[in-house]
Parts: C-alpha cells; sequence; structure tokens
C-alpha cells in the first residue's frame, strides 16, 4: 500500500467518511483511493474547474478552496490542494446520517495543511 493510500485509509476513520480519493485536479489522474463512496473522480476534476471558472467570471478572486454537495443521503466533498504544478483535488464520500460536516472539513484541512508542508 502506498503512503498515499495509508493517509487516505486514516480519513476513513472520520466518522461518516466512506471513500476518499486524491486526484489531479487538472488531469484528472487518480494518485490514490480509499473506502467507497462511488465516486467518479475525473468527473469530479471537470466540476470542480467549472466552478472554479464561474466563479472567477462572477467576479470572485483567488483559488477555489472547497467545495460541498449534498444528496438526501450522501454528501461530497471536493478539497483543493495547491502544489507546486497542478493542483490536487482531495475527494470524500460521506454518508450525510453519520457524518458531523464540521468535524471532516477540520479534518481536510489538516490532511490539507500536512500535505502542503
Amino acid at each position: 500500500m502506498s503512503s498515499v493510500e495509508d493517509s487516505l485509509r486514516r480519513l476513513l476513520e472520520v466518522p461518516g467518511v466512506k471513500g476518499a480519493v486524491l486526484v489531479d485536479a487538472v488531469t484528472g489522474l487518480t494518485y490514490g483511493e480509499s473506502g467507497t463512496g462511488e465516486m467518479d473522480a475525473a468527473e469530479c476534476s471537470r466540476l470542480a474547474a467549472f466552478v472554479s471558472d464561474r466563479l472567477h467570471l462572477a467576479g470572485a478572486q483567488g483559488e477555489l478552496e472547497s467545495m460541498v454537495i449534498t444528496g438526501s443521503r450522501r454528501q461530497l466533498v471536493l478539497r483543493a490542494l495547491p502544489r507546486q504544478g497542478d493542483p490536487l483535488l482531495l475527494l470524500t464520500a460521506l454518508d450525510r446520517d453519520q457524518t458531523n460536516l464540521a468535524l471532516v472539513l477540520r479534518q481536510l484541512d489538516l490532511y490539507a495543511a500536512k500535505a502542503a508542508g
């Protein structure tokens, strides 16, 4: 198991997190994944690019940091991880009934800080 997959597996210890994927935000290339979550990493990277483009057209400045997509039973959190070269996206699939969204967002921030430094 790679160190990327090992660190993604640790995210599964957060209550309600069912799956995690690390993907190149530009190409959609998957660097690692753990758990289940029925996520299409390439489609998520296209969605993040689309939202980021629309935010910039609307006058927003800076980079897209995160997105939360909520369904009746699941939530999907996309967290951008800036780095030299193409940014990464950390995607997590959540069980909505078992998840404290604030806790998950905090854990993803800690993951992002660790990945950047």
